[in-house]
């Protein structure tokens, strides 16, 4: 039997520059460089219509790629029209690119202090899967950062048609791992990471921020083997 940590990814180990609202922004840049609309100006159509606002509804796994990007159309046709200003056709033309803009390898990063904690604990014994709430095409993104060698299995809600808190987005992750001698999730989201784990009785710690009801909390993940070494 062995032990894992299960991470999250986005906004955990890395992140995208200018998140979804940059990605719409570099999108009007490239297609329509007259129009004026800033990332603020798009980035309030963005808070709902995406899976994760709704984590409550399952949606359909194994799906292919195209199809999940295609729910989104809606989405971001309206950050478009009412958010840039365009009309019905622009902003349908611009909502096709940005799937492309978004999985764009070079808007990705990942944080300075990811690696070093991965290989602190792995030395110590720990497996590494991630679950996330995010697109069909994580995996390839993460291969695209360097992180497949350090990770042993990758989970996406878009794959598994749940997303984080829901209880079976960490049932699945726990049936596919088997037997196991400790599972810790570490996550950035109080709601999504902490609470979920908690809900199905997993130990967690919240990373990157603070909150009151986080039972264990890392500013850094540079912190997070030592407090998993005063916890055995």
């Amino acid at each position: 039997m062995v032990q894992y940590l299960i991470w999250d990814f986005d906004g955990t180990l890395g992140y995208r520059i200018g998140m979804w609202s940059g990605a719409l922004a570099e999108v009007l840049q490239r297609e329509m460089p007259t129009c004026r609309a800033t990332v603020d100006a798009v980035r309030p159509y963005l808070q709902t219509g995406f899976p994760w606002h709704h984590p409550e509804q399952p949606h359909t796994p194994h799906q292919e790629a195209k199809t999940w990007w295609a729910a989104l159309a809606p989405v971001f046709v309206r950050a478009f029209r009412y958010g840039a200003g365009l009309g019905p056709r622009e902003a349908a033309h611009c909502a096709q690119q940005v799937r492309q803009v978004y999985l764009n390898p070079a808007r990705w990063r990942l944080f300075e202090d990811t690696l070093p904690c991965l290989r602190a604990c792995t030395a110590q014994g720990w497996q590494h899967v991630v679950l996330s709430n995010h697109v069909p095409e994580l995996p390839g993104l993460m291969a695209a950062l360097g992180l497949t060698p350090s990770i042993a299995r990758i989970f996406t809600s878009a794959a598994i048609g749940f997303e984080k808190p829901h209880p079976q987005a960490f049932h699945t992750v726990l049936r596919a791992l088997g037997a196991t001698t400790a599972v810790w999730m570490v996550g950035d989201s109080m709601t999504a990471d902490v609470a979920g784990a908690y809900a199905v009785g997993l130990r967690a710690i919240l990373v990157r921020r603070h909150h009151s009801q986080a039972a264990h909390y890392c500013e850094t993940l540079t912190e997070l083997p030592r407090l998993l070494v005063s916890r055995e």
